[in-house]
C-alpha cells in the first residue's frame, strides 16, 4: 500500500494535481485506497494523531489541521467534557475533539447538509466512536424553525441564505430543520463544556440563539469569523459587539487577525 500511494504521489507531483488526466484517474484511485485497506476507512494522520478517513476526503483533513486553534482546544479540553461541533461537516474537528476529551468525553455535531452527515456517519464508526458522538441533522441558528441551505455534496462552504460564492453555479437548495442551542439544553441535553462553531457567516446568530446557556454555564467558546458575508445573515459588526458586550465576551484572535470582528479566522470568545 506505501508503493501504490508513494506512485500515485509522484505521478500526480509530475502531472499535476488538478490536471485534466489526474481528476478523472482521481476516483478510481480512492477507490483502490478504500479496497486496498478493507473498506473501513485509510489511515491518516492529523495534529500528529492517526484516525480513519474516506480517501475522497484527504483534502479536508489536513495533515497540520488549523494547528494555532487546534493547540489552543487541546490544552484546555479535558477527559469527559461534552463539546458542541456547531457546522460539523465531515469531522475533522469531530475526531479530534472526540481524542481530546478521551475517554468519556461526548460529542454532539450538528450538521444539516445530508452529503456531509453520509461522509460523517462513516468516520465515527470506522474511529469506534459510535457511543460518544450524536449527530443532529439541523442547522444552528438565532431562532428555531426551517430555512433555506445550499449546499454542494460534503462541501464545507454550505450555508444557509445564499449560497458560498465559490458555489454560487453548482450548489443545490434544500429546506432544513434549524435548531438553537438553548433549546437543544432546554430539551434536556447536557450543555456543552466547549462550543465550536463554523458555520460560513451565521455564527453570530448561532451565538444570539445561545445566550441562555452560555451566561448560565460559561463553556469555552471557539468561533471562525466570516464578516465578508455577515449581511446575508442580517448581521453587522454593531450587532455582534452588542451581543458580545451582553454575554461578556472578548473577541481573542487565534489565527493571526489583526481585527477579529473584520477578518476571516478563528476567534476565541474569552469570558470577561
Amino acid at each position: 500500500m506505501p508503493i501504490v500511494e508513494a506512485t500515485a504521489r509522484r505521478v500526480s507531483a509530475l502531472l499535476g494535481r488538478n490536471s485534466t488526466l489526474i481528476r478523472n484517474l482521481r476516483p478510481a484511485y480512492e477507490a483502490l485506497l478504500g479496497s486496498l485497506h478493507g473498506g473501513h476507512g485509510i489511515p491518516w494522520t492529523v495534529n500528529g494523531v492517526s484516525y480513519r478517513i474516506a480517501p475522497s476526503e484527504r483534502p479536508r483533513f489536513g495533515q497540520n489541521y488549523e494547528t494555532e486553534t487546534a493547540a489552543f482546544l487541546s490544552r484546555r479540553i479535558r477527559p469527559g467534557m461534552t463539546c458542541f461541533d456547531v457546522g460539523a461537516n465531515v469531522g475533522a474537528y469531530v475526531l479530534q475533539l472526540a481524542h481530546w476529551s478521551a475517554p468519556s468525553g461526548k460529542i454532539v455535531a450538528f450538521e444539516p447538509n445530508q452529503g456531509a452527515r453520509d461522509v460523517l456517519a462513516k468516520h465515527i464508526l470506522w474511529n469506534g466512536l459510535t457511543d460518544r458522538v450524536q449527530v443532529i441533522p439541523a442547522a444552528v441558528a438565532a431562532e428555531p424553525g426551517e430555512q433555506t441551505l445550499f449546499a454542494e455534496g460534503a462541501s464545507g462552504m454550505s450555508r444557509l441564505a445564499e449560497p458560498n460564492n465559490s458555489l454560487a453555479e453548482t450548489a443545490r437548495s434544500e429546506r432544513v430543520t434549524v435548531t438553537t442551542i438553548d433549546s437543544f439544553c432546554a430539551a434536556g441535553n447536557a450543555p456543552p463544556d466547549v462550543l465550536l462553531i463554523d458555520i460560513e457567516g451565521f455564527e453570530i446568530e448561532a451565538l444570539r440563539g445561545a445566550r441562555s446557556t452560555i451566561l448560565a454555564h460559561r463553556p469555552l467558546i471557539v468561533v471562525e469569523m466570516h464578516p465578508n458575508v455577515w449581511a446575508s445573515a442580517s448581521t453587522t459588526r454593531t450587532s455582534a459587539e452588542a451581543l458580545f458586550a451582553e454575554l461578556r465576551l472578548r473577541p481573542v484572535p487565534l489565527s493571526g487577525q489583526r481585527d477579529p470582528l473584520n477578518e476571516h479566522g478563528q476567534v476565541w470568545l474569552e469570558a470577561v
